[in-house]
């Protein structure tokens, strides 16, 4: 839904502001949308970690014996990672903000390999909401 930037208000399938004349900004409601579900599942993968953790723990340790100690903590940064993809997302869909909003969504997509970038499905959905919002879509 295009964006008028004098009035701050959205006008369905408009190029011209009807009220003020203006040219209308479109938003990144691709970029959000993809951007915003990819956080959900990593935000949701987070929370499935951490209620399954003590059944998981000993298997972790004979694969990645590394981050057994430091697994506990683990949840905690996917859980962050997945609100941070939110909140960037929402970034994304503000006009003129697109460009921060993804470069928000990219990095903490990344970091959330950690916890399996949500089954690496919200990893890539991460990434493609990033180059969306870079590309204005």
């Amino acid at each position: 839904m295009p964006y008028c930037p004098v009035c701050d208000r959205d006008f369905p399938a408009a190029n011209l502001c009807p009220q003020c004349g203006n040219q209308m900004l479109p938003r990144a409601s691709a970029g959000f949308a993809v951007s915003l579900i990819g956080g959900a599942i990593i935000t949701i993968t987070a929370l499935i970690l951490l209620m399954f953790w003590s059944s998981l723990s000993p298997l972790l340790f004979l694969i990645l014996p590394w981050l057994a100690p430091l697994g506990y903590y683990v949840w905690v940064l996917g859980l962050i990672a997945g609100l941070v993809m939110m909140v960037g997302s929402a970034v994304i869909y503000l006009p003129g903000k697109e460009h921060v909003g993804a470069a928000i969504v990219l990095i903490f997509s990344i970091i959330s390999l950690v916890v399996l970038g949500g089954l690496i499905v919200g990893f890539t959905m991460g990434i493609v909401g990033a180059a969306l919002g870079f590309a204005k879509k």
